[in-house]
């Protein structure tokens, strides 16, 4: 993806390096899980907050774009989204 991304014109790429988001498809939604998915995830909300407005994330797994939009003042993309953009310009 970071390839793909950095193809993309006029646009910088960063990637956050953090690790797993802590949903892990379901895992997270259980509710004995859910304090573990939420300390997993806390490196990344924290450098997602970190991020300017309007900073792009894209994200390709479904669960961690949930978990992301959860934590994070961002709505997550999958990669798709982004190239749909990039082509159509909208």
């Amino acid at each position: 993806m970071h390839r793909l991304a950095m193809r993309l014109p006029e646009r910088r790429v960063t990637v956050i390096d953090t690790g797993c988001c802590g949903m892990a498809g379901a895992f997270g939604l259980l509710t004995a899980k859910q304090e573990l998915s939420l300390q997993v995830a806390e490196p990344l909300a924290k450098k997602l907050k970190e991020q300017p407005f309007g900073t792009v994330v894209i994200a390709s797994g479904t669960s961690c774009r949930q978990q992301i939009a959860s934590l994070a003042p961002v709505r997550p993309r999958h990669m798709a989204e982004v190239l749909a953009h990039a082509l159509v310009g909208s």
